[in-house]
């Protein structure tokens, strides 16, 4: 099969009006994407599987997963829901806590069971949360140096190199 057509699974979750949304698990290029904005909400998800290992898609356990993602950044939940339905532009909507948890179930399922499991899922969250410190760092520490000019002489003359 060709990779231009691959389609990644999706689940199907009801809306209240009758309709529906398809969700797909998140990718590498999402979790690129959501890091640098909600890197700490990310790392507290880990730790909440990490304490549910056994128990991980429980409605207790999405619970306290939602409530914590909400209390640390609020809107994160909605907008990975609309990345994961591929609409990126419905970030903004708000869902009801019962359905932003089915979306929340299915796309963590998808997700989990398309990185091979909860342990390399950590692992990659691990390496590229890693990945986007390091640059950001490395951003940070380079910023200071474009602003000054090259003439450390503080003359302000060019130099000849003849």
């Amino acid at each position: 099969m060709p990779l231009a057509s691959h389609q990644p699974p999706r689940i199907i979750v009801p809306l209240l009006d009758g309709n529906s949304v398809a969700l797909r698990g998140i990718n590498l290029d999402d979790l690129m994407a959501l890091m640098p904005t909600h890197f700490e909400a990310l790392s507290k998800i880990a730790t909440l599987y990490t304490e549910h290992q056994e128990s991980v898609f429980s409605d207790r356990a999405m619970t306290q997963l939602i409530l914590t993602v909400a209390n640390t950044i609020p809107g994160v939940i909605a907008e990975v829901i609309s990345i994961a339905a591929d609409e990126p532009e419905a970030k903004d909507v708000r869902l009801s806590t019962g359905l932003q948890i089915a979306c929340i179930q299915a796309i963590l399922k998808l997700t989990v069971e398309e990185a091979g499991g909860l342990g390399n899922l950590f692992a990659q969250l691990r390496d590229y949360g890693r990945i986007v410190r390091d640059a950001q760092a490395e951003l940070r520490a380079r910023s200071p140096r474009q602003h000054h000019s090259n003439d450390s002489s503080g003359s302000g003359e060019s130099k000849s190199t003849s």
